[in-house]
């Protein structure tokens, strides 16, 4: 987990690092996906991949800022249930 804070030179491969620096700046700001960003996960990834990396990383932001709104806690694994 420590090393997704500088995924950039963290022990990913390309392929990893393009899908993560993808939803980075979707959680950023996603008018912001520039024509490099695209062309780079374009080395990696075919269309149907990128949907599939962008509806997921899209899910979680929703997610994460729905918590927050809420301001709901993480629960620890066995807790809730």
């Amino acid at each position: 987990m420590n090393a997704l804070v500088d995924f950039e030179t963290g022990p990913f491969d390309e392929r990893e690092k393009a899908a993560l620096a993808y939803a980075q700046q979707l959680t950023i700001d996603a008018n912001r996906v520039d024509d490099a960003l695209f062309a780079r996960l374009r080395e990696h990834y075919d269309e149907g991949e990128i949907v599939e990396i962008s509806a997921m990383a899209g899910l979680f932001n929703y997610f994460n800022r729905v918590n927050d709104a809420l301001r709901m806690q993480p629960t620890k694994p066995g807790e809730g249930l």
